[in-house]
């Protein structure tokens, strides 16, 4: 069982690889799911965590279903 802080990471990370295959900036990801850059920075970068309907509005953002956000 992963603990929050590597549950965290883990989305974090996979979040940062999606939108990098995607050519989208931190800005634009954070434009597209109404949040700011730092917020999306924050996210990728483990310092919070994002909630469900966060991480929804992101996969929407990356054309993907929310499940894919924790293939990893």
């Amino acid at each position: 069982m992963l603990t929050k802080q590597e549950l965290s990471k883990k989305i974090g990370d996979r979040i940062k690889l999606l939108r990098k295959e995607r050519n989208i900036s931190q800005a634009e990801l954070g434009r597209l799911c109404e949040r700011d850059k730092q917020h999306i920075e924050l996210i990728e970068n483990h310092k919070v965590s994002a909630n469900t309907y966060t991480l929804y509005t992101i996969a929407k953002a990356l054309k993907i279903e929310l499940k894919e956000l924790f293939d990893f």
